[in-house]
């Protein structure tokens, strides 16, 4: 009952102003102009990066059609979905807009419209689509003029022929032609085709069939109309439940007048209708319509030595079997901007371009393979000071916890390699131990807050996203690149500077947004490790090397299940001295075992160094700053300090009846030195090992002492844990039948086999030496320490002073679903 009552109120709130705001505009509201509902097309100009006039783009008007010629199912499909009352309103459904005000008002969200079919041919005809309530309230005061001068029918009929239907289409019959290819016989469109259609208008780039990816919200959106019609009974619901079942069909033709233009770089021209929809809500069809200029970042010497090495075949690798042709998309980016300076999306392999279709540069989303691994590991792990470039990596087949196990494309394996060679020979198993290492979160935090890659929530926990387990867009990996390349700034990828429309009035423009993905210093290094990959005699991606020109970059492919030595996907993501990027994919849209690669990122590696050497033909060769100094890792400084807390020189000699035991200061600040003793046997073996107690300082005296034994005696330097052991030095006493020796000559024999800790700890530990004794570590070896002082560790071999341990580490889980293995 509330709600009725908050929504009666809503309505009567929103006529009432809106009511005022006629009244009070009538003087400043647009008039009525018939004569251009005649559909004007103008030339729009495309201009480059320098202010160049590179494109002119001349639409040309599509074939009218009478409403006689439009089917009924196309004309109730439309009005079900997008007008239900436009035969009882005068322009302006008032209910319709409240009801659409109070459901975005208890949803929060923009959920739904409220413009009439009328409404929308004014905004089409008349307006900007600027979201201002002076656009608002002009629309409407039009709509009701249009009203006053049309019949409904003939509304209807402006309507069909000015409103956008994507693909380039604009007009009814333009787009039964670019999606049936029933142009020219209407009557033969079906339900569900009808249906398919009358969704478009909406939202005409999101339900583009022709777009794989957005096939299944397209079918969403035909039988959400479909269910419209029968709710409203226009069909019944056996008509509508067969039409939802039908499959999309789809079949272009170019037999309507106004669907044969194209630009000069028609994929380029796609993305700055797909970015300017997106990014500054100008709508495709004021760009298409002409009248406008468009001011980009496009180069024409990237983009003219793009475009000519996607028209030789000889650049990609074989085609399938039946013919098929492999596809590839291309991405050149200024690092610094993010400017977008060449871009292809397809191989239309000498057919008519279809405008606005499957732009793969920036709709599709693919596995990266190893040339995701700078991004989510490699860098990550550097940034973060878990590891330098120095660092030795474990390259052993193992299984992580989850069951996943990464394998070398190469099938070989060794206990460690440096980070060099793991990158420059794209191996996967170091990759994998890094990311496992240091968080499989960390590395999905950096790809994706730092580097701007979108992922989702469930990637966040599998291992395989360091094999590049994901599925990105190529123009995506350029960005995140172009930290590598600038000094460790992310520029957020564009190809529009600034829109301006006829009048010369500014309608959308953007500038360069950064982030501050990683460190200077990590990017340098980065820099360094990855033109490895393109200068090592072994490395994977030395067909991109480019004669007097810095070159690093990254390879990646993925294997096709079930077929040996055959790619879904092969990459290359690099980047100059000139901080110019550029990442090429290459694969099958559908692969299968009768559709993959026989070549793999060689090929896109290649095309690197074709475009790159073309677009910097004219440019002073710059070179990379790579001087850079390191910080030790944790775990570097944790061995270096191990490596000077050895004592080599623990000496024992006999004064009298007292041992005199010394030994040298280690250079570390706050350690602790343990010292121990135990018996040497006549068999040779070591017995009776005892804690004698623990000092700040070096020295001590040992007065328990029998005649006719020998003596071990070494010490283990604490600080928090154990650093390390000293020599094992061996004291005689003489006396008894046993014969006098050096004290500080090391032991021949092995005295490896453990004591019977029944020795005897010295009554008095802080009597003679120069250090500081207290109460001696527990004499059970067997039991635990707390933390602060060492339990009777084994007794050393005496001959060979003990060296520090490596460590070793752990990380997070992995899925149990391995990734492609190939990965170079």
């Amino acid at each position: 009952m509330g709600k009725k009552i908050i929504r009666s109120l809503l309505i009567a709130v929103l006529i009432t102003g809106i009511s005022v705001i006629l009244i009070g505009c009538t003087m400043v509201l647009p008039t009525l102009d018939a004569s251009k509902l005649n559909i004007e097309y103008n030339t729009t100009e495309i201009f480059d990066r320098n202010g160049g006039k590179i494109m002119e783009y001349q639409a040309v008007p599509g074939e009218p059609a009478k409403l006689n010629e439009i089917p009924k199912y196309v004309q109730d499909a439309m009005v079900a979905v997008e007008d239900s009352r436009f035969y009882s309103h005068n322009g302006i459904d008032f209910k319709a807009i409240g009801r659409a005000v109070y459901r975005d008002i208890i949803t929060r969200s923009a959920a739904e419209g409220g413009s009439t079919l009328t409404q929308q041919l004014a905004k089409n005809v008349y307006l900007t689509h600027d979201k201002t309530l002076k656009r608002k309230v002009s629309e409407i005061a039009l709509a009701a003029q249009i009203e006053r001068n049309f019949s409904k029918e003939e509304i209807l009929e402006l309507y069909f022929n000015h409103i956008y239907f994507g693909n380039g289409a604009t007009g009814i019959k333009a787009a039964a032609e670019t999606y049936f290819d029933k142009g020219d016989h209407m009557q033969d469109l079906t339900l569900a085709e009808s249906a398919l259609l009358a969704g478009l208008p909406n939202a005409p780039s999101a339900y583009n069939p022709w777009v794989e990816q957005n096939r299944e919200l397209a079918m969403q959106r035909r039988n959400i109309v479909l269910r419209a019609m029968e709710s409203q009974g226009y069909i019944t619901a056996e008509q509508s439940q067969a039409a939802q079942n039908e499959p999309i069909k789809l079949q272009s033709g170019d037999d309507i007048k106004g669907l044969d233009q194209g630009g000069k770089y028609p994929y380029y021209l796609d993305y700055i209708l797909e970015e300017a929809e997106k990014n500054m809500d100008v709508p495709p069809e004021t760009i298409l319509r002409g009248g406008v200029k468009v001011y980009t970042h496009l180069d024409p010497a990237y983009q003219e030595a793009l475009e000519a090495v996607y028209n030789d075949p000889r650049n990609f690798p074989p085609n399938a079997k039946d013919g098929t042709i492999p596809q590839a998309a291309s991405v050149v980016l200024e690092a610094e901007t993010g400017g977008i300076v060449a871009l292809i999306g397809g191989r239309d392999n000498g057919q008519e371009h279809m405008q606005q279709g499957f732009n793969r540069a920036s709709m599709a989303k693919v596995r990266p393979g190893s040339t995701f691994k700078p991004v989510v590991v490699y860098a990550p792990a550097i940034d973060t000071g878990a590891y330098t470039s120095t660092t030795m990596l474990p390259n052993q087949l193992k299984q992580f916890p989850g069951g996943y196990q990464p394998r070398n494309w190469n099938g070989k394996y060794s206990d460690k390699v440096s980070m060099p060679q793991a990158i420059y020979q794209s191996l996967n198993v170091p990759a994998a131990e890094v990311l496992f290492d240091i968080g499989i979160g960390t590395g999905y935090q950096y790809a994706t807050k730092n580097f701007g890659i979108p992922l989702p929530s469930e990637d966040k926990g599998k291992l395989g996203i360091a094999l590049g387990d994901v599925e990105i867009s190529p123009l995506e990996l350029a960005g995140a690149y172009t930290a590598f390349a600038n000094n460790g700034v992310r520029t957020v990828p564009h190809a529009i500077k600034e829109i301006q429309n006829s009048k010369g009035q500014v309608i959308g423009s953007q500038g360069v947004e950064t982030t501050q993905a990683i460190k200077p210093e990590t990017a340098k290094v980065m820099t360094k490790l990855l033109k490895t990959s393109v200068e090592h005699p072994d490395g994977t991606a030395g067909p991109a090397r480019i004669g007097g020109r810095d070159v690093a970059g990254k390879t990646g492919t993925t294997e096709i299940e079930g077929i040996k030595n055959g790619n879904r996907d092969a990459w290359f993501a690099g980047y100059t001295g000139e901080k110019m990027v550029m990442v090429t994919w290459m694969g099958f849209d559908q692969s299968d075992t009768s559709h993959y690669l026989t070549k793999g990122s060689e090929v896109p590696a290649a095309m690197f160094s074709k475009v790159m050497a073309k677009g910097l033909a004219n440019t002073k060769a710059v070179r990379f700053d790579t001087n850079v100094s390191e910080k030790p890792t944790k775990e570097k400084e944790e061995d270096e300090e191990a490596e000077k807390a050895i004592i080599k020189d623990l000496a024992a000699t006999l004064e009298g009846n007292k041992a005199k035991v010394t030994w040298s200061p280690v250079d570390i600040e706050g350690v602790k030195y343990f010292l121990y003793r135990a018996e040497l046997s006549a068999d040779g073996s070591a017995s009776g090992s005892v804690a004698i107690g623990d000092f700040s300082k070096p020295g001590y005296t040992d007065s328990k002492l029998e005649a006719g034994k020998t003596y071990l005696y070494w010490v283990v330097v604490w600080k928090d844990k154990e650093l390390a052991k000293s020599n094992i030095p061996r004291l005689t006493v003489p006396g008894g039948n046993t014969k006098p020796t050096d004290p500080n000559k090391p032991g021949t024999t092995d005295p490896a086999k453990p004591g019977n800790g029944t020795g005897t700890t010295p009554t008095d530990p802080n009597k003679p030496g120069d250090g500081t004794g207290t109460t001696p570590p527990t004499t059970d070896p067997n039991k635990p320490g707390d933390g602060t002082k060492p339990t009777i560790p084994p007794i050393p071999d005496p001959t060979t002073p003990t060296q520090p341990g490596t460590g070793t580490g752990d990380g997070g889980g992995g899925s149990t679903t391995p990734p492609n293995q190939n990965g170079n």
